[in-house]
């Protein structure tokens, strides 16, 4: 709900009736998973399939209750699916509606920031940042081969530093390369090693954060 209403001023304040809405969920309300490719599972309605079994065994029953979105699937290729509760979706379409505003996408954080950036990144880490946020994919050869998305204990960028250094050392095995790119929200750009390639890409969504 608190979501909801401080979006709601959001679109009170800018939306203007008949305008394109282009609709980016935090990924603090996005649970993500990483879908291995399969021969056996190609086309929409398998990786929907793969991607419920596979939140399901994370979430258990709270995945009943998560509306699911695919990135754009590669042949061959490892992808994202992410899960939104579907009550908030609900109620984003429903304010939209209300407001006579045309919802052209609606997209969670991270896969709209890969397909905005990834060509950027064949091998390397693309992390979202964002207050009490942390979210990190690697990429092998243009594949997705690793996936953290979970609370940071800090927005303190000397703190988050820390936090990031330790995730890309756990994960260094699934990634070629020491380059990172790095989109943030509400905070400030953490410092990491010398040894690091880091670069800033705009965020997805500008200012407008609810």
């Amino acid at each position: 709900q608190p979501a909801l209403a401080a979006a709601e001023a959001l679109l009170k304040a800018d939306g203007k009736g008949g305008a394109a809405l282009h609709l980016v969920v935090a990924d603090h309300f996005a649970s993500y998973t990483l879908l291995p490719w399969s021969e056996n599972v190609i086309g929409k309605k398998a990786r929907l399939m793969m991607a419920r079994a596979l939140l399901k065994h994370t979430l258990g029953e709270r995945a009943d209750r998560l509306e699911i979105a695919l990135d754009r699937p590669v042949f061959g290729k490892n992808g994202i699916a992410a899960g939104i509760d579907s009550n908030l979706l609900a109620g984003l379409r429903a304010m939209a509606k209300a407001r006579h505003l045309r919802l052209s996408s609606l997209q969670p954080r991270l896969i709209a920031e890969l397909a905005a950036h990834q060509k950027q990144l064949n091998d390397g880490w693309f992390a979202c940042l964002d207050l009490g946020w942390l979210t990190l994919a690697g990429l092998r050869d243009g594949e997705i081969s690793s996936l953290r998305n979970h609370r940071a204990s800090t927005a303190d960028p000397a703190i988050l530093a820390g936090e990031l250094s330790g995730l890309l050392a756990a994960e260094a095995a699934a990634v070629n390369g020491k380059k990172v790119l790095i989109s943030k929200i509400s905070v400030a750009l953490p410092k990491l090693g010398a040894s690091w390639e880091m670069t800033e890409v705009p965020a997805i969504g500008g200012g407008a954060h609810a």
